[in-house]
């Protein structure tokens, strides 16, 4: 049986797909260390915004992937692979959301 292209999207089905896109776009538009903060217009989204939503960002994939871990203790065959995909998945976006916005964050403390 051929898989599709979209099977790994449809195996991390539509929410969480959603978030994964969420903390790319957080990453992508992530704004250089010193930016000022702008009140208005699309710098408002990039020095305000995302540095508040990063973070919840990065505790809905800690929570994701608590409990898809918790579903798989209970899981077997193909669905016990499914969501050992998705823990990975949550712990490698959490990763890299943590290595991209640290460094902004340490320098918000001092």
């Amino acid at each position: 049986m051929e898989k599709s292209k979209f099977h790994f999207l449809i195996q991390l089905r539509p929410l969480r797909v959603a978030l994964l896109l969420c903390v790319l776009f957080a990453i992508v538009i992530r704004p250089e260390i010193g930016t000022p903060m702008a009140y208005s217009g699309w710098p408002f989204v990039t020095t305000l915004l995302m540095p508040v939503l990063a973070p919840l960002f990065f505790m809905l994939l800690l929570l994701d992937a608590l409990m898809s871990r918790v579903w798989m203790s209970e899981a077997r065959g193909e669905e016990r692979k499914r969501l050992r995909l998705v823990v990975n998945m949550d712990l490698l976006a959490a990763l890299l959301l943590l290595v991209f916005w640290l460094p902004f964050f340490f320098t918000l403390g001092g």
